[in-house]
């Protein structure tokens, strides 16, 4: 599958919620049942932080996964925000002109996002989480490296993603290569449990 469904397919509670269920077992479930609204497009934060998350979303899952990774973790989760919004139209991955498909194949476009208002170099430890879009980070998560990745040399970052199907292992190869200054650790994809999640932090 070229394009993660999961960001447009799953519209429906009861759906993502099957999903959920039969990716992570019940007893070990990451992620509470429902949504919950977005934050603030642009997030203020304290001077004194160790870790943060910083996660794209378009249909929430995404955004699911970064505030459960936030209830495991203690980091504060914000969301990166594009300054123009994707439509449904805009993440059509059977059309080839749309902007998810053009933002593929000429990878040196960089959607303009919202600032965030972080000293990224008081920052430890970074979650960056998206979903995965044509096997591998959106767009916009290239904006966000380019824009803020110079404050973020020296600090380990943690890739994790949403997906119905696709691996986390082409995105960790794409981030690695597109940004080779930058400490990356292996990624995870969401939804896992607990145990698995501070497993992955706590053996790397």
């Amino acid at each position: 599958m070229l394009f993660e469904i999961s960001e447009n397919v799953f519209t429906t509670h009861m759906k993502f919620t099957k999903f959920l269920m039969a990716s992570a077992g019940a007893a070990t479930m990451l992620f509470a049942h429902g949504s919950e609204p977005a934050v603030d497009q642009l997030t203020k934060t304290t001077d004194s932080m160790n870790s943060v998350i910083i996660y794209f979303t378009h249909s929430g899952n995404t955004e699911l996964a970064a505030k459960e990774l936030s209830k495991t973790t203690g980091a504060k989760a914000i969301r990166l925000m594009p300054e123009q919004p994707y439509s449904s139209a805009d993440v059509d991955w059977t059309n080839e002109t749309s902007r998810c498909t053009r933002e593929h194949l000429d990878q040196s476009l960089r959607p303009a996002i919202k600032p965030i208002d972080i000293d990224f170099t008081k920052v430890d430890t970074l979650f960056l989480g998206f979903p995965i879009w044509w096997h591998e980070e959106p767009a916009i998560i290239r904006t966000f490296l380019d824009t803020y990745g110079p404050q973020l040399v020296g600090n380990p970052i943690y890739p994790f993603c949403t997906s119905y199907e696709s691996p986390m292992s082409e995105a960790d190869a794409t981030l690695r290569k597109g940004y080779p200054g930058l400490d990356w650790k292996n990624g995870l994809r969401l939804p896992a449990s607990t145990e698995i999640i501070k497993q992955w932090i706590e053996q790397q």
